[in-house]
């Protein structure tokens, strides 16, 4: 064989094993979004279910029971579940009994890698439900003060309470690194009050705030008043509010940690 064709030879076999090692990548790929796909929507429907259940069964009985909505819920779940592997089996082999050994490692590594997207995509969510949270009420000081239209709920916050609020996925709020109710809940009252006039936000403040028992709670007018707070606000910086340094200062002070644990909420 000559050095041409040597050269064709080396150059042919290279570009074969380019494309085996891309195409497994990308079947590696494919197989774990799809898994990932077939677990959130699993996820989603038990959810859905768990929450319209009673509505649901009502077409059918006129006395739901709790028992008989978990039947629904779970089924479903599972009927989801096995409709998504009965189609990726039969469109990419993924799950064959024959692969044996190697088929259970695979199913194995690719369910543990779709918990770990699936995690990372919950805390995502939780970390622009809390954004979300901070900027809504900012527009319901707004509308409270200001005459703007009461706004509604954003989505994501709607979301994460929902998720957070089910019984069986409460455990996720431990494992969120970037969950801090104190933080959350002290950041929506700094983005309400900073969204007020001096007068509004020292009414704000001696008919919502007092009553809590903060240590030293006339501090929520030093924040109110603090101008770059109040820049960060006007310029809906919601991030860089939640992670600002006299926040946190705020929180550290004798306890006002725990006192600001529990969900706060404004009501007019």
């Amino acid at each position: 064989m000559d050095l041409d064709s040597q050269s064709s030879f080396f150059a042919i076999l290279a570009a074969v094993l380019l494309f085996v090692v891309v195409f497994s990548v990308l079947k590696g790929l494919l197989r774990m979004i799809l898994l990932a796909i077939a677990i959130t929507t699993a996820i989603v429907t038990w959810i859905f279910v768990q929450n319209k259940g009673f509505t649901l069964l009502s077409f059918i009985t006129s006395t739901p029971r709790p028992w008989m909505v978990q039947t629904v819920a779970w089924t479903s779940a599972a009927l989801v579940l096995f409709l998504f592997f009965y189609v990726m089996n039969w469109f990419a082999h993924i799950f064959s009994p024959t692969k044996g050994k190697a088929g259970v490692c695979g199913l194995i590594s690719t369910s543990l890698m779709c918990v770990l997207m699936m995690w990372v995509a919950t805390v995502a969510v939780s970390y622009y439900g809390t954004i979300s949270r901070v900027s809504y009420y900012h527009d319901l000081a707004e509308a409270h003060f200001h005459g703007a239209a009461t706004p509604d709920v954003p989505l994501f916050t709607r979301g994460k309470q929902l998720i957070r609020t089910m019984p069986a996925l409460a455990w996720l709020e431990s494992v969120d690194p970037l969950e801090s109710a104190s933080q959350s809940n002290l950041a929506c009252i700094v983005a309400y009050g900073c969204s007020l006039s001096e007068a509004e936000y020292t009414r704000f403040y001696k008919e919502k705030l007092e009553p809590l028992n903060i240590p030293h709670s006339s501090r929520f007018l030093d924040l109110f008043g603090d101008e770059g707070l109040r820049k960060l606000v006007a310029e809906e910086q919601f991030v860089s509010l939640l992670e600002n340094d006299r926040l946190n200062t705020f929180l550290h002070y004798n306890g006002t940690y725990k006192k600001l644990e529990s969900p706060w909420q404004v009501e007019y």
